[in-house]
C-alpha cells in the first residue's frame, strides 16, 4: 500500500549506520517538512507507519482549513514528539 507524502526508508548492507523506518515530507509555498518515524522507536514497521500516517493526517486536516505561515506551521510539528496518541 502506498502513502501519499510518506516513503519507507532502509538502510543499505555495508553502510556504518542503520535506519528502518519512514519518512513524513510534506512541501507547501516553499517550505518543506520532513519527519522520520523509527521502527525502533515505534516497535515496528507497522507501528512507525501508523504514527507517520496520523501525523501527515492530522496536518493535512489543520491545512485544508488554511495556513497562513508554513514555515510556522511545520516548525509546530518538528517539534513535536510522539505527542500524537495512538488509538
Amino acid at each position: 500500500m502506498k502513502e501519499k507524502y510518506i516513503t519507507r526508508y532502509e538502510a543499505a548492507k555495508g553502510q556504518s549506520y542503520t535506519f528502518l523506518g519512514w519518512r513524513l515530507c510534506i512541501t507547501r509555498r516553499g517550505e518543506r517538512f520532513v519527519k522520520y518515524f523509527s521502527d525502533l522507536k515505534y516497535g515496528s514497521a507497522d507501528s512507525s507507519l501508523a504514527a507517520a500516517v496520523q501525523m501527515r493526517d492530522a496536518m493535512i486536516q489543520v491545512m485544508e482549513k488554511g495556513v497562513v505561515d508554513y514555515k510556522s506551521f511545520f516548525n509546530e510539528y518538528r517539534r513535536m514528539d510522539s505527542v500524537l496518541k495512538l488509538d
